[in-house]
């Protein structure tokens, strides 16, 4: 969710980085998480206008699905508010996320395709959308001892004094708290490919930074319909470094679990070159339509899911590339 600076903006900025902050310490990890769902309800309930544009784009997807998406335009609408709050504040509990509370909230699909990609001894990359909380996967995973790293671009840019100095500084000392490392996507590359070299794994996103803001090389496929910029730097990675390259996804929890991480089977492409990046590029934007379908409120960006936002204009599309080379030339 973007929301625009403001004088409120920053208030609530002191509300949520000092006292909330110190109650959600103090909270058990189960009513820290429900703390914050109820900071999404409040918003939801307070924020007419982006309930309103969440509403409208959430129309639209549904009316280019083909098929039913989620199960209550209204459910996915408060929804999209909580998995704010959840993404953006969970940072504050994790420090006291251990392999017991991985464990107690936590059910991951999947592992035996890390297990047997990691057994061919040349990394994975795990790649994934703005969906669900995204760094629960790579404390759940480091928590359980697989040896994980994820690219990730945070900035301060845009954001207000209050916006720089006390939210942004204090997710960055957070973040510092995390069990595993964040290699910042604009600077040099070289340590995520030491990094699958030794058999690592790297947790990247497949849909970009939802901002304006790319890097490396983009292509435009469709989404529900409407053509969107999407990133082949994983794919061109993987394609360099011969690490498989393994969807993943968070969706709800089950039998009393709060979220289920699915990691799904390597994407694999019978083409070459550009081609097969293109192509597995490709299936990840598929396989992320399917989740969308079922669980539009854990998709970050719907707010932006809009013409001249993250839908680009149709003249726009066909062979174009956007490319930006980050600042070591490896266009990833």
């Amino acid at each position: 969710m973007v929301v625009n600076e403001s004088i409120s903006r920053d208030l609530l900025r002191l509300v949520v980085w000092y006292p909330l902050r110190v109650l959600i310490l103090m909270l058990p990890v189960r009513w820290g998480v429900v703390t914050l769902k109820t900071m999404g309800d409040i918003h939801y309930s307070l924020s007419l206008g982006k309930r309103r544009a969440v509403r409208r784009n959430l129309e639209n997807i549904r009316e280019n699905a083909g098929s039913q998406v989620g199960d209550g335009n209204e459910r996915a609408v408060r929804e999209y508010f909580r998995n704010h709050y959840i993404d953006h504040l969970l940072i504050l509990i994790f420090p006291k996320f251990k392999i017991r509370e991985v464990e107690k909230f936590i059910t991951i699909e999947g592992l035996d395709h890390l297990r047997t990609v990691l057994g061919l001894g040349k990394g994975a990359i795990l790649v994934h959308g703005h969906f669900g909380p995204v760094h629960l996967p790579l404390v759940a995973l480091a928590r359980l001892g697989y040896r994980i790293k994820q690219i990730g671009l945070p900035s301060d840019e845009g954001l207000s004094w209050i916006g720089r100095n006390v939210a942004f500084r204090l997710r960055m000392k957070y973040e510092s708290l995390l069990p595993a490392e964040i290699i910042k996507a604009d600077s040099f590359l070289r340590e995520a490919f030491r990094w699958l070299h030794n058999n690592g794994i790297i947790m990247t996103t497949g849909d970009g930074s939802g901002t304006d803001r790319r890097l490396g090389k983009h292509s435009i496929f469709h989404l529900f319909g409407h053509p969107v910029l999407f990133p082949l730097g994983p794919a061109i990675l993987s394609q360099k470094t011969a690490a498989a390259i393994l969807p993943m996804f968070i969706i709800p929890g089950e039998n009393g679990h709060t979220y289920k991480i699915i990691i799904e089977k390597p994407l694999l492409s019978e083409k070459t070159g550009i081609k097969a990046v293109s192509d597995i590029t490709g299936q990840f934007v598929n396989r992320l339509e399917t989740y969308i379908s079922s669980y539009p409120g854990y998709m970050h960006f719907l707010d932006r899911f809009s013409p001249d936002k993250l839908i680009v204009k149709e003249q726009e599309t066909g062979d174009r590339l956007q490319e930006t080379k980050d600042i070591n030339g490896l266009n990833v």
